[in-house]
C-alpha cells in the first residue's frame, strides 16, 4: 500500500478514531486530542513525552504517512468546524466525561437532566460568549454521553 506524508487535514481522527481514542474518551465524537496547531491538525497523543508518548506514537504509526489517497481533505486542509478551530481546546475534558457517566447511571428522570441542559445553554451563551452554535454543540455533546452511558432501565425514569 503506498503512503503519503500526513499533511494533518484531520480526515482519519474525524472519520474514524483511532482505538487509543476510544479508548480513552469512549463515547466521543471528536476525539479531544485532535488539535488545530497554526495551519494543521495534529494529535495530542503524539506530543507526550516519554514513554508514554512513544508507546502511543508506536501503536498510532506515526511517520507512517498516510494511506487515504483518494481523500480530498488533502488538498483542503481547514478546521472543519468553530471547536476544531480552536488551538488546545478539548470539547469535553476527561474528567467530565467521567463525571457525566457517573451522573447518567442515577436515576434522575429526562426531564430534570433537559432542564439542566437547558440552563446549561443560557449560562454558557450569557457568561461565557458562546455563540448559539458552540453552544448547541457543547450541549449536543454531553446529552450524546448521557445518552450513551445511561442504562436503558433509566432512560425513561420520570422520578
Amino acid at each position: 500500500m503506498k503512503t503519503h506524508a500526513c499533511v494533518g487535514c484531520g480526515y482519519c481522527c474525524m472519520k474514524t478514531p483511532c482505538d487509543a481514542s476510544r479508548r480513552l474518551y469512549k463515547g466521543a465524537t471528536i476525539c479531544p486530542q485532535l488539535l488545530w496547531l497554526d495551519d494543521r491538525y495534529e494529535c495530542g497523543l503524539m506530543k507526550i513525552g516519554g514513554l508514554v508518548g512513544e508507546g502511543y506514537r508506536k501503536e498510532l504509526y506515526a511517520g507512517e504517512g498516510c494511506c487515504s489517497s483518494l481523500n480530498s481533505w488533502r488538498q483542503d486542509v481547514k478546521p472543519r468546524n468553530t471547536f476544531d478551530a480552536r488551538s488546545n481546546y478539548h470539547v469535553l475534558d476527561t474528567e467530565f466525561q467521567v463525571f457525566i457517566k457517573c451522573l447518567a447511571s442515577q436515576f434522575i428522570s429526562s426531564d430534570v437532566i433537559f432542564l439542566a441542559l437547558g440552563h446549561m445553554k443560557t449560562v454558557l451563551m450569557e457568561q461565557k460568549n458562546y455563540s448559539d452554535e458552540e453552544s448547541n454543540i457543547t450541549i449536543g455533546l454531553i446529552a450524546h454521553h448521557m445518552k450513551s452511558n445511561r442504562s436503558s432501565f433509566t432512560e425513561d425514569f420520570m422520578g
